[in-house]
């Protein structure tokens, strides 16, 4: 049905992403392109989609086969240019980073998940038959009405997958699918693969763990240094010593050595640094008239050295809460106090200080043109000079691993460095609170071994971490304690 042979391709310039790499789907059979950052597994993903790079000054040698079209590569100006509208029609593709993706087009789900086929022409009965059948089968029923610029990164995850799976592709390609995903939506997206496949789309999911939810025929490929070290059976993967590629197992604890049993660690003293009094926070809908999510009555206190994590189902109000602890959101009733300081009226930047934020899309925060000074922002807004600022900087970049790439543009960088650069301008600032959404969203295991011992140092240090997450392995190893939430409700308490 569709197959790839490289061998190699090399961004302008750069050297080789992949070499030496073979790839066949067939209709019906779902593979899994697993392996650590900067493994090439989403370059190679791309490359199903048709985003060859060519026009961007990248060089590839070798073919991509959809179907009965043989397209060939040597690197040389002649190289076909893939018709991006007609490619699409066969091949849907959802990328890394939600946000990045929505057509900004549509007021509405239903009119997000339907923008491609109603560009296709499909007839106005049968298309709002298939949005409904999709929405159903991945649990959005209830959103169709919902402004998609409004939902929660989990549900709108959902939203892109469904826009992909209503089209019925030939090829089905996801990069990274689950991320933000709670238990029951990961399930969802599986069953809506499955049904896919029983009609002969080929499926493939790019992910840096090897996955639960995979049906056991799944074919593994995986990939480090942009080469092939293992293809072959999902249960032949789980035994094969991936881990010495950095490839772990979703549902794996951090494998970080540095981080001690949280039920040892010296927390609940000193002064509460947050507490939320009774807080209350609602969202009108798109048409003014009642309010959507938000939270309920909800009390936290955290104080100096603890770690706490955010737990619950996609919409339940994990975020919208983050949101309130640095005044990006206003409580509508209750209060909201930080180190002492009530929030009220203050310009939100005011809390850069003490209230240091990373966004489940980090992408959204990155904006300088080299790592060093966009790290280096941050102390520079909380008056820093600029000499003390990059020397700040450069010591996060060293904490998180990024020493040598301070010159270099964010967005050269993988997924997980530009999430890690994130987190070094969090450090660099030097905020006593960190709060963090989704922090181990589509990372490899060295990076969740990475952030799960940051974290802990600076809860030692007296330092206090709020987190939001779905990674119940993770949350049970670093956080203290957990609070579940459903329907903006603290529901439940425990470790």
């Amino acid at each position: 049905m569709i197959s790839l042979e490289v061998g190699s391709f090399a961004h302008d310039g750069a050297a080789p992403a992949l070499t030496d790499v073979s790839l066949s789907v067939q209709p019906g059979e779902h593979v899994v392109v697993t392996g650590a950052s900067g493994s090439g597994k989403t370059t190679l993903v791309r490359l199903l989609a048709g985003l060859t790079g060519l026009d961007a000054g990248a060089t590839l040698l070798g073919s991509i086969t959809l179907g009965d079209q043989r397209l060939r590569f040597d690197g040389s100006p002649q190289d076909p240019r893939i018709d991006a509208a007609r490619w699409s029609a066969q091949v849907a593709y959802v990328a890394q980073g939600a946000w990045g993706q929505l057509s900004m087009m549509s007021s509405t789900v239903g009119e997000e998940v339907a923008f491609g086929l109603a560009n296709r022409g499909v007839p106005g009965a049968q298309l709002r038959s298939r949005v409904e059948e999709v929405a159903a089968v991945l649990g959005l029923t209830p959103l169709l009405h919902r402004d998609p610029r409004r939902l929660s990164g989990g549900q709108l995850q959902r939203t892109l997958i469904a826009a992909a799976v209503v089209q019925r592709p030939r090829v089905l390609v996801l990069d990274e699918p689950f991320q933000g995903l709670d238990d029951d939506a990961v399930r969802e997206v599986a069953a809506a693969l499955e049904v896919l496949r029983g009609e002969g789309t080929g499926v493939v999911v790019s992910a840096p763990l090897l996955p639960l939810d995979a049906p056991r025929s799944a074919r593994v490929l995986a990939l480090a240094g942009g080469r092939p070290v293992f293809d072959g059976p999902l249960v032949d993967a789980r035994s094969a010593g991936l881990g010495r590629y950095g490839i772990g197992t979703v549902g794996e604890p951090p494998g970080a050595a540095a981080v001690e049993d949280p039920t040892s660690a010296g927390t609940g003293a000193g002064p509460v640094l947050v507490e939320l009094r009774n807080v209350s926070f609602s969202y009108p809908d798109e048409r003014g008239a009642r309010p959507v999510s938000g939270l309920r009555g909800v009390d936290l206190e955290v104080r100096p050295g603890e770690i706490v994590a955010l737990r619950g189902p996609n919409g339940s109000g994990k975020s919208t809460l983050l949101q309130h602890l640095d005044g990006l959101l206003r409580a509508g009733g209750g209060s909201v106090t930080v180190d002492g300081t009530l929030i009220g009226r203050q310009p939100t930047g005011s809390f850069a200080g003490t209230v240091g934020y990373l966004f489940q899309d980090t992408d959204q925060q990155l904006f300088e043109r080299t790592v060093l000074r966009e790290v280096a922002y941050g102390p520079r807004v909380t008056g820093a000079r600029r000499a003390e600022a990059e020397r700040r900087a450069a010591a996060a970049l060293a904490e998180v691993g990024l020493r040598a790439v301070g010159e270099v543009h964010p967005y050269e960088l993988g997924f997980v460095q530009r999430r890690l650069v994130a987190l070094a301008s969090l450090i660099a600032t030097g905020p006593r609170l960190w709060v963090l959404d989704e922090p181990t969203a589509g990372l490899d295991a060295p990076a969740r071994g990475t952030m799960a011992a940051l974290l802990a140092a600076h809860a030692r240090a007296g330092g206090a971490v709020v987190l939001a997450t779905h990674d119940a392995a993770f949350a049970e190893v670093v956080a203290h304690r957990s609070l579940w939430l459903d329907d903006g409700r603290i529901v439940r308490e425990g470790r």
